[in-house]
């Protein structure tokens, strides 16, 4: 397949810039994600990679070679929408065929990528039907089957599960990452959907406002975010982020008390951080346990899931905080309930949303 480089894209509309000097290296048959919130310009940048939008400075380079300028057919690239866009007259089979039917493709190659396809997406009994006739995961299928025939340097894909009930999703998450195996194919997706992005991405990229917040591996982001912006986007549920005042400073590490009273230290280097500063402590849900001494909170809403109980709670000068635990943890509603959390798993946040960089250090406990 191919490489694909970003290098320094900017796209603005009249006055408004959306993208922000944007350089992004994708290697080699990887599968990259573009994820964050609606309007942080991750299907326009996607547009831009397409060819579907000019972007106003920069460069899209496939395989080595400067496609900015090139039509989309001649990009070597294939796009996937939310939309299946199937015609509905026409077989699943000439669906498929339909753009190497426009290529005007020789019959036996034409039919040999048609067939290709259909075993490698379990569509080849269903070759003679109507979309009318398919679920949403089939025509899902066969829209991307669509894109698979066109053998394309790069597959492009924007948000083409939104449309797909939940189980559905799940389901088309899987075919989607073996789809990637199976072709040995370099792929980017957009979402808005941190699941996702963490369940089928060899790296994420997070953007927000037009700018890469940060891009890496799904676990690099999980326990190394760059920021308060992606710590809270990425984990599910979603990070808690509780207000704490610096009492110092030593070899091991940051000490902080949390609203509340509770004091802890934390293996972080100090940064720019002094005794007096207000910082935020970020503790993933699924990090704390029930214990005898720690951090309380009064349980409000309790979720029992089966083997994983959620709390959703307060601490005591009222921020939110939720817990992941046991699903047969003794909790009950408006009583109050004690966690634990270690501190090598506790990220602090200045108040510009940085994150302090942790440093190593003996295990602790709170």
């Amino acid at each position: 397949m191919a490489t694909l480089n970003l290098n320094a894209i900017t796209k603005s509309f009249g006055a408004a810039q959306v993208l922000h000097d944007i350089s992004l290296a994708i290697e080699d048959k990887e599968f990259v994600v573009f994820v964050g919130p609606s309007g942080c310009g991750k299907s326009t940048l996607l547009r831009i990679i397409a060819g579907l939008e000019e972007a106003t400075s920069g460069a899209i380079v496939i395989d080595g070679q400067d496609v900015s300028d090139e039509h989309p057919v001649d990009r070597g690239i294939s796009m996937v929408f939310q939309s299946y866009a199937l015609y509905p007259h026409l077989s699943v089979y000439e669906n498929i065929a339909f753009p190497l039917r426009v290529q005007k493709l020789g019959k036996a190659d034409l039919d040999r990528r048609v067939q290709r396809a259909a075993e490698i997406l379990q569509l080849t009994d269903k070759l003679h039907l109507k979309p009318g006739q398919l679920s949403g995961g089939q025509r899902q299928r066969v829209a991307i089957g669509r894109s698979i025939v066109r053998e394309p340097k790069v597959f492009l894909f924007d948000e083409p599960l939104s449309n797909l009930d939940a189980a559905l999703r799940g389901d088309m998450r899987v075919e989607l990452s073996q789809l990637h195996g199976s072709l040995d194919a370099t792929m980017v997706y957009v979402t808005h959907d941190q699941v996702e992005a963490m369940t089928m991405a060899d790296r994420i990229v997070v953007l927000n406002g037009g700018r890469v917040e940060q891009f890496g591996t799904p676990m690099e982001l999980y326990h190394h975010p760059a920021n308060k912006f992606v710590a809270a986007f990425i984990g599910q549920p979603n990070m808690n982020f509780v207000p704490a005042t610096v009492l110092g400073a030593d070899q091991a590490g940051l000490t902080v008390e949390l609203s509340g009273g509770h004091r802890m230290t934390l293996p972080v280097e100090p940064g720019s951080a002094r005794a007096g500063d207000k910082v935020e402590v970020g503790i993933r849900p699924e990090h704390v346990t029930v214990a005898p001494e720690g951090m309380e909170i009064s349980v409000r809403v309790l979720e029992r899931l089966g083997g994983v109980s959620i709390t959703y709670g307060e601490t005591a000068d009222g921020t939110r905080f939720c817990a992941s635990l046991p699903g047969d943890a003794p909790i009950r509603e408006g009583e109050p309930l004690t966690l634990s959390v270690a501190p090598r798993d506790c990220h602090v946040f200045q108040a510009n949303g940085d994150v302090l960089r942790r440093q190593s250090a003996p295990e602790m406990t709170a």
